[in-house]
């Protein structure tokens, strides 16, 4: 957590403690005029602004969404992504809230070091390499930004630590990562392709509580004004295109491409390594390559979203490493099929 906060703490210094920083609102943001009820005179990026200022409005207007839809674009999509704001909610808005965000942040990022760190040992080597977690891009941009992929991938990857040892318990993880970013769901559908059929059975709850979640917010609130947000489906494929199209819309010699194809190839030489010892690990890294790749041109166009992505590519690189280090060792008990 340190390490992860020695990164970020520089920017906050760069605009004279101005906490307002770490929401990235836009210049042309609907969240604008809500947050400077609180903050008269925000750090502004010139364009549009990420999704920390979204987060904070929905935490600010906890239970009464429809206070919300004016500030908020894509209200229902955002809504279904709930957990991060709801525990952030109690906090009061200004300062209050938003360093609660990066409180919330930063403890997921320590949990997820120690959940990596569990996963090393097991393939034999330092619980401490998990504080690589603090150096990879996906974490550190959730971490500055305020967004919810911090808390999400550190429930998805104790998911991973625990799913083996109590289903119940890894099942809970993964439906509260789903309940935080839904692109979690390929870490149960990982470990499902490699599950008995107990463990199937159970596997099959977190897509089916998201699915209940998105019916939910849909007859909870109304579609965006705009027209967005008016099916599910559109939702959920408005961030995805037709493999390499967006990567060849930004240019293949872009920073954004070239991010992309070191998280691709890190990924896939992982998920070949890991393989045998920590199949599900493996899956789950395709399935990202397969999220990254089809990422559209919103997404490709800046590298650290491709970054959050496919977040597990670098800590998984190191995984890889401890395992080919020490592949000449017996796997450890209950690293099999459902063991």
């Amino acid at each position: 957590m340190a390490i992860a906060a020695a990164l970020v703490l520089p920017q906050l210094a760069s605009h004279h403690g101005d906490v307002t920083v770490f929401l990235r609102v836009g210049r042309y943001a609907n969240a604008r005029p809500y947050v400077e009820r609180a903050f008269p005179h925000p750090v502004l990026t010139p364009d549009y602004g990420h999704d920390g200022q979204q987060f904070y409005v929905i935490a600010g207007t906890f239970p009464h969404p429809h206070q919300a839809i004016p500030y908020v674009d894509h209200i229902r999509y955002r809504l279904r992504r709930i957990l991060f704001p709801l525990i952030v909610s109690p906090f009061r808005r200004g300062p209050p809230l938003v360093w609660a965000m990066f409180g919330v942040n930063l403890l997921a990022i320590g949990a997820a070091a120690i959940a990596l760190g569990r996963l090393a040992k097991r393939l034999g080597g330092s619980p401490w390499l998990g504080i690589i977690v603090a150096l990879s891009p996906a974490l550190v941009e959730s971490l500055q930004g305020s967004l919810a992929d911090g808390l999400a991938f550190a429930l998805a990857l104790w998911g991973v630590v625990m799913w083996r040892r109590s289903i119940g318990w890894g099942v809970l993880l993964f439906t509260l990562a789903a309940f935080t970013r839904e692109t979690s769901l390929v870490v149960p559908a990982a470990c499902f392709l490699v599950a008995d059929a107990r463990q199937r059975r159970w596997l099959v709850i977190p897509p089916a509580a998201y699915v209940v979640w998105m019916l939910v917010v849909a007859a909870w609130v109304p579609a965006d004004p705009g027209g967005a947000s008016r099916t599910i489906w559109s939702d959920i494929t408005a961030q995805l295109t037709w493999p390499f199209h967006g990567w060849a819309q930004v240019g293949w010699t872009s920073a954004s491409v070239v991010l992309g194809t070191t998280l691709l190839l890190a990924a896939l030489i992982a998920a070949a390594q890991l393989r045998h010892r920590l199949p599900e690990v493996s899956w789950w890294l395709v399935f990202d390559s397969i999220l990254l790749v089809c990422s559209n041109l919103g997404v490709a166009e800046r590298p650290l979203n491709l970054a959050r992505v496919s977040a597990m590519a670098l800590p998984a690189l190191l995984l890889a490493w401890v395992d080919r280090t020490h592949a000449g060792r017996p796997s450890p008990v209950g690293a099999g099929r459902g063991g």
